[in-house]
């Protein structure tokens, strides 16, 4: 088996990584586990017998993973929905989410990162029955230490909560709290 690493950096850069040695994917494997601590503390370090680079973990917006074998059950769900990258093609799609009386909801979700990578993601899952339950994932959102993903190739991806700039939800939520503005885009 091997995996695909890819690092997308608050640069809007991406560093793309293959790791074939199964001593190294156990131990990727491991670090995917413990994913609520892959953007604190010391620094991410890629090696080969090439070159070696190291991440800031403050500088990474994205890392995703790419295998044969099914890593989503390694990744923690925090939230009450799914995050699943669009591909190139759904991207231009119109937005078609909707909500299921007081149950299902899809929604697109674009996320916009400090340095210029966006990320546009199908969040699917299931409406919190109590209004303050809602208000709270959508106001702690950015509080996390980090969001996953599926990618749009099959994959994981783990985001940097504290990367993103801002976030939109279409169509737009009723339920915001009592201080936000309500406005159109012009």
């Amino acid at each position: 088996m091997a995996i695909g690493i890819t690092v997308i950096t608050t640069a809007n850069r991406a560093r793309r990584f293959l790791q074939t040695d199964e001593a190294a994917l156990e131990q990727t494997i491991e670090s995917i586990k413990r994913s609520n601590q892959m953007f604190t503390g010391k620094p991410l370090i890629v090696s080969s017998a090439a070159q070696t680079e190291v991440f800031a973990r403050t500088s990474i917006a994205c890392v995703e993973f790419e295998a044969a074998r099914d890593l989503s059950p390694y990744v923690a769900s925090p939230l009450n929905l799914v995050l699943t990258a669009l591909t190139p093609e759904q991207v231009t799609d119109p937005v078609a989410g909707w909500v299921e009386g007081d149950e299902r909801f899809s929604v697109r979700i674009d996320f916009f990162f400090n340095g210029g990578h966006v990320l546009h993601t199908l969040a699917e899952g299931v409406r919190r029955a109590a209004l303050a339950e809602r208000l709270m994932n959508l106001t702690s959102f950015l509080e996390r230490p980090v969001m996953n993903y599926r990618s749009a190739l099959g994959g994981v991806g783990l985001m940097n909560p504290a990367a993103i700039a801002r976030f939109v939800i279409t169509p737009g939520t009723a339920d915001v709290p009592r201080d936000a503005w309500l406005a159109d885009p012009a």
